[in-house]
């Protein structure tokens, strides 16, 4: 490495003191061959001959340099082995003295390598693609050198369809991984077509022979989905009676198109032949990449066809609603003929318009005819003088006129509360009611009917009395009991009992939700589903003003589900440390407005369970009364205190005493997965006698369980129990871990002695020691009773020297005769 950085050092410096190589003359040096491509890891050898005179010459490389070498005209540059991808060879010769300075020639050395291995084709896109849409295929080529010399083709099928060299992709000659991308904007002619990508070394005519192999990547099939698209499939079709329309709307795709036809959002059969009534707005669906809807009239062509009355009677001077069409498609002309000629009816008839039409139509599928009579009658005209009354004074007489016109002439009815003082006479063509001193009964609504055989004619006016008010007298029971309002559950029966509380004849109706009329006092529902429901009592009486009274009614539905989950968790535990939301869903309750959620915590242990409720929420402010799904949520932070605890909701409809009953959910129990913590051995020292086996324990609190390992000279034991000895001195790690971390105790193993032996030989020797001295003692004491008894009690010293001497020794003890009773051997007791 080294020796190539001089040379390129060297290099870079030759301008500074070498004459260029061109001022020898022509044919001076020779380097065969000028450009070499060898591949790596091969042997080189390359000739280089001088034809002039020179003062040595030799090749200068950072690897199989020559040297200079005196007296050649040839030197070779040889290299066993070739792995220099940037190794730069130059042939030199030293001129002679009058040329003064170098000529050299440089050889163009190419080191390349075989593409080892097949390019990698990947795309950016799986599955099917989609028309129109661009996307890009990469061919990866690893390891491949030099990637100046690569081209990359890339095919469609078995046709290039484009070809990059990748000079400029990098100036490396060692080797590297290279990618060229292929953009494609597909359409539906590439459904199915493989691609694929070819790399190839192209080193030149100074390549070897043959040249390095090409590599061809896997083959990358694509499909390709288009559509629908459609040829025949107008906005508006013409087809004759008997003709199908499944000939119409083909459409064409990938993935293939399904074609349905519907009518007024009914499915219908496009091979079925069409009839008249089959004239109309269809839509066709198509579904295929993606769906499409496209509305098509259709019109069925057939001839006229009347719809018409054989009669008609009219009132003159009236606007008659004379229907007298004729269907056809396309649309016939019709003509009205009466006495032979063309007429055209006005929107009023009078009388000379009564008699016999001839009708005619006709269209380019045929003709046809009709005959119609029309009779213009005189029903009885608007009611005149008939005015609204207002009476100042209780006990006034009152008169109402009613007056009509009319062929036949028109007769006279009365429709009033009945009451005494009232009576009606007709004269002339007139009618006229009289109020004989009016009270708060003459109160309410009159209305006179003028009729003949024709039709009838009415109006309806008001007498009111001053002073006096007629209140609605309505009221509600159930079961017997009155009240205003009910609570009724969801399909179930419901049965109100409306009566007038006074004793006036009155017809009673049920109007309930301004759509179903009730006749009678009763109103049942066998099962009650209107959300919306309205029940509204009226009291008609004959010539009095109608009244009506609203019944309450609260319709509810308990929940169907109850139930309790995590909020955005889908796994049954929960982690340490972190917030959790829990929801309790209530399925398809009404009314919400009354709607209240509890939420309740119990922890079970092994001496009490204990229940709270931890949050109420209340729904007062959604006025929906229909069923709903709702939702009521609750925030609990996990941590260990919370793992066993149960949590569950209650749902109360508050609707007072006939509401129904709460409903709760099933009790959710949390499971709280925490680290662990090692809660034995709680020391960290002990000790190791020799020859002694002791037991270590290692417990420690987790949830998943925890599991136990002992490390301990370099190595490890699983389990929490650890038999130790005087081997295992030193430092030994109970480590208790789970998926959500590792807690590790270290325990110092210290050796001792054991003393038990020591204490157990000491004690022996001291007994022998003690022994020893007993029986030299009692020896002593066994030879002084051999020469006489003495006693040391009351014992004196000598005068001259305070020693007694016995058995010709000196004593150091004071001395007296020992009695044979008791003897005292230095202090000892035998």
């Amino acid at each position: 490495m080294y020796v190539g950085i001089y040379f390129r050092v060297f290099l870079s410096l030759l301008p500074l003191w070498v004459v260029d190589a061109n001022q020898c003359p022509e044919g001076a040096i020779t380097v065969n061959p000028k450009r070499l491509t060898v591949k790596y890891g091969n042997s080189v050898e390359v000739n280089c001959s001088s034809s002039v005179p020179h003062d040595g010459m030799g090749w200068e490389s950072a690897v199989g340099k020559t040297g200079i070498q005196e007296d050649v005209q040839l030197v070779t540059w040889t290299v066993e082995a070739l792995t220099d991808w940037d190794v730069t060879a130059l042939c030199f010769i030293n001129r002679l003295e009058e040329y003064e300075g170098q000529c050299m020639t440089d050889l163009t050395v190419i080191v390349y390598k075989d593409i080892e291995h097949a390019p990698v084709l990947s795309s950016n896109h799986t599955g099917p693609m989609i028309e129109g849409t661009t996307y890009h295929f990469k061919c990866a080529i690893y390891n491949v050198a030099p990637v100046r010399y690569l081209t990359v083709t890339w095919y469609r099928g078995n046709v290039p369809i484009g070809r990059r060299a990748l000079a400029n992709s990098s100036d490396k000659a060692s080797p590297v991984n290279v990618t060229d991308t292929l953009w494609i904007t597909p359409t539906r002619h590439d459904d199915g077509a493989q691609f694929r990508c070819e790399a190839e070394l192209n080193l030149g005519e100074g390549g070897p022979q043959p040249p390095p192999p090409k590599m061809t990547s896997q083959d990358v099939n694509i499909t390709v989905h288009y559509g629908p698209v459609t040829n025949n499939c107008p906005d508006s079709i013409q087809v004759s009676e008997g003709e199908e329309l499944a000939k119409f709307c083909s459409y064409e795709g990938n993935p293939h198109p399904t074609v349905t036809w519907q009518r007024n959002g009914l499915p219908i059969d496009p091979s079925r032949p069409l009839s008249r009534e089959d004239v109309g707005v269809y839509t066709v669906t198509v579904t295929g990449l993606m769906r499409l809807e496209k509305t098509i009239l259709v019109h069925v062509m057939y001839g006229p066809v009347f719809d018409c009355p054989n009669s008609y009677t009219v009132e003159e001077y009236k606007s008659h609603n004379l229907s007298c069409e004729v269907e056809g498609y396309p649309t016939p002309d019709m003509l009205w003929f009466k006495d032979g000629e063309e007429v055209a009816l006005p929107d009023k008839l009078s009388r000379g318009y009564g008699g016999q039409y001839f009708i005619l139509a006709n269209s380019s599928y045929g003709n046809a005819s009709h005959l119609l009579e029309i009779k213009v009658l005189y029903p009885p005209s608007r009611i005149t003088e008939l005015e609204d009354r207002e009476v100042d004074l209780v006990g006034s007489e009152v008169v109402l006129k009613c007056s009509s016109y009319g062929d036949p002439r028109p007769q006279y009815r009365w429709s009033y509360h009945r009451v005494k003082n009232v009576r009606v006479n007709n004269e002339d063509g007139v009618s006229l009611l009289h109020i004989h001193g009016a009270t708060g009964e003459n109160i309410g609504t009159y209305t006179c009917f003028a009729f003949n055989n024709l039709g009838e004619e009415s109006k309806s006016v008001r007498v009111t009395v001053k002073g006096v008010q007629a209140p609605c007298p309505i009221e509600f029971s159930i079961d017997g009991k009155q009240l205003n309002e009910t609570v009724v559950e969801y399909s179930k029966n419901v049965s109100v009992k409306c009566k007038v509380s006074t004793k006036a004849q009155a017809t009673l109706q049920w109007l309930v939700s301004h759509k179903h009329i009730t006749t009678g006092d009763t109103w049942t529902e066998r099962a009650l589903t209107d959300w919306d429901v309205k029940p509204n009592c009226t009291a008609t009486f004959e010539g009095r003003d109608p009244c009506h009274q609203l019944f309450n009614v609260t319709l509810f539905k308990s929940p169907e589900v109850l139930s309790i989950r995590y909020q955005n968790h889908s796994q049954p535990v929960i982690v340490d440390g972190n917030n959790y939301i829990l929801v309790c869903e209530i399925l398809n309750i009404a009314p919400v407005k009354n709607l209240v959620v509890n939420w309740y915590k119990e922890i079970k242990s092994n001496e009490k369970n204990s229940s709270s409720m931890v949050y109420e929420e209340q729904f007062s402010e959604n006025t929906n009364k229909r069923p709903q799904n709702v939702s009521s949520t609750i925030l609990i932070n996990a941590n260990k205190s919370e793992n066993g605890v149960q949590y569950w909701c209650e749902a109360t409809l508050r609707l007072g005493p006939h509401g129904p009953q709460e409903v709760k959910s099933p009790a959710l129990t949390v499971h709280v997965h925490y680290a662990p913590s090692i809660m034995q051995p709680n020391v960290s020292v002990v000790p190791v006698f020799n020859d002694y086996k002791e037991v270590l324990v290692c417990e420690a609190d987790g949830n998943p369980k925890p599991e136990i390992t002992w490390i301990f000279n370099n190595q490890s034991s699983k389990g929490r129990d650890l038999t130790i000895s005087i081997e295992m001195v030193g430092s030994i790690i109970c480590n208790a871990s789970n998926k959500y971390g590792i807690a590790l105790k270290t325990i110092k193993l210290v050796p001792k002695e054991d003393y038990l032996p020591l204490i157990a030989g000491f004690v022996a020797v001291v007994v022998v020691i003690i022994s020893v001295i007993f029986v030299f003692i009692y020896s002593i004491y066994y030879t002084n009773t051999k020469m006489g008894h003495y006693s040391l009690k009351d014992a004196k010293p000598n005068t001259q020297k305070g020693d007694v001497a016995q058995n010709g020794l000196d004593s150091s003890l004071p001395m007296k005769k020992l009695s044979q009773q008791n003897i005292y051997v230095m202090g000892m007791t035998p």
